[in-house]
C-alpha cells in the first residue's frame, strides 16, 4: 500500500509542475520527476507482476525501475542546482562528472543484473536474492550513486536557500534540503542492508529494514512537497496579483484621466483612452506594465507642475502607493 501512496504522491508532483510547464524556461524537473515518478510506479505488485510477464527475464523491469530512479534523480539535483541559483562553472563541471558518474552506475548495474540468479518474478527481489554478492552490488552502487548526489544537493541547498528572496522558494528549498537528509539516512540503510544480507547478518538487515520503510516513504513526501511549494506559490501570487490587478486598475484610470488627460502634452508614453481600453483584454503582466505607465505619467504630471500642480487626495496617494508596490512585486527577481 505505502508503494501505491509514494507513487501517487509523484504523480501528483508532476501535475502540480506541470501547472507552469508552458512559461517556464526550464522544464528539466517536470522530466525527472515523470521518470521517478514511472519508477516508482513499477514497484507497485500489481503492475510489476503483470509487466514481468512480457519481458525477456523474469525481473527485468526491476532493473529498468532501478535506470530510471538513476537517471531520474540525476535531472532532479540538476533541476535543484539551477533552481537553487547555483549555476558557476563548478556546477557546470561537477554536472558533467555527475552525468559521468551516472553512467557508470548503470553499466555496473547492468553488469551485476546479468549475474544474478533469479529464476522466478519477484516483488520483493532483494529480499529473495540479495544474498548473492552479485545483488549486493547491484543494489549498493545505485544507492551508493543516489548518497553522493543527496549530499552535494543538500550542500547547495544549504548554501543558497538564505539568499534568496521569495519566500515560496526558501519554504520549498529547506523542504528538499530535509528530504535530502532523510534520503542519505536512506542511501546508509540500504548500503547497510545489504552488506548484512551478503554476510548472512539477517538480525541486522532486519533491524535497518524499519529504518528504510520509514525513510523511504519520507523522503518522496519531503522532495515532492519541497519541488511543489515554488509552483503552488506562483499560481496562488499570480491569483492574488490579478485580484489586485483588477481592483487598482479603474482607480488608477481614474486619476489619470482626471490630471494627465486634462494635459496631453504631458504623456510622455502617448497613452490614450482607447489604448487603455485595450489593455483590459492583455494578460495580467501587460495590465501591470499598463497601470506602470499610468502612474509614472502621473507623477510626470504632478513634476512638471511644480508648485502650481494640485496636490492629489489622501485617498489618491493612497492608490498610487499601492499600485507602485504592485509594480515593484511584479518586476522583482524570480528567487
Amino acid at each position: 500500500m505505502s508503494t501505491i501512496v509514494v507513487a501517487a504522491f509523484m504523480w501528483l508532483l508532476v501535475l502540480t509542475l506541470l501547472l507552469r510547464a508552458r512559461s517556464r524556461p526550464d522544464n528539466t524537473m517536470v522530466k525527472a520527476a515523470v521518470v521517478i515518478a514511472a519508477s516508482l510506479t513499477t514497484n507497485i505488485n500489481g503492475v510489476y507482476l503483470w509487466a514481468s510477464d512480457g519481458l525477456p527475464w523474469p525481473n527485468a523491469l526491476d532493473l529498468v525501475s532501478n535506470i530510471l530512479l538513476i537517471i531520474g534523480v540525476y535531472y532532479l539535483s540538476r533541476a535543484i542546482v539551477r533552481g537553487a541559483g547555483a549555476g558557476d562553472g563548478s556546477v557546470d563541471r561537477a554536472q558533467r562528472w555527475s552525468a559521468v558518474a551516472a553512467t557508470g552506475t548503470v553499466l555496473v548495474m547492468v553488469v551485476a543484473f546479468c549475474l544474478i540468479d533469479d529464476p522466478r518474478a519477484s516483488t520483493t527481489f532483494m529480499l529473495d536474492f540479495g544474498d548473492q554478492p552479485a545483488a549486493g552490488i547491484y543494489s549498493g552502487v545505485q544507492y551508493l550513486y543516489i548518497f553522493a548526489v543527496m549530499a552535494r544537493t543538500l550542500s547547495t541547498c544549504i548554501r543558497n536557500v538564505p539568499q534568496m528572496r521569495r519566500r515560496r522558494f526558501r519554504v520549498g528549498f529547506r523542504l528538499i534540503g530535509a528530504g535530502c537528509g532523510v534520503g542519505l539516512v536512506l542511501c546508509t540503510s540500504v548500503i547497510v542492508m545489504d552488506i548484512a544480507h551478503v554476510a548472512g547478518a539477517e538480525s541486522l538487515m532486519r533491524a535497518v529494514g524499519t529504518v528504510y520503510d520509514i525513510s523511504y516513504a519520507l523522503t518522496v513526501v519531503l522532495l515532492a512537497s519541497g519541488l511543489a511549494v515554488p509552483p503552488l506559490g506562483r499560481v496562488l501570487n499570480d491569483i492574488s496579483v490579478r485580484r489586485e490587478v483588477r481592483e487598482l486598475e479603474p482607480q488608477v484610470k481614474a486619476i489619470w484621466l482626471s490630471t494627465v488627460a486634462l494635459a496631453p502634452a504631458v504623456s510622455l508614453l502617448g497613452t490614450t483612452a482607447r489604448s487603455l481600453e485595450s489593455d483590459r483584454e492583455h494578460t495580467t503582466r501587460d495590465a501591470t506594465d499598463a497601470i506602470h505607465r499610468l502612474v509614472i505619467e502621473i507623477h510626470d504630471w504632478l513634476n512638471v507642475g511644480g508648485s502650481t500642480a494640485p496636490e492629489l487626495s489622501a485617498e489618491h496617494q493612497s492608490v498610487l502607493e499601492r499600485a507602485e508596490a504592485l509594480c515593484l512585486k511584479q518586476g522583482r527577481s524570480v528567487r
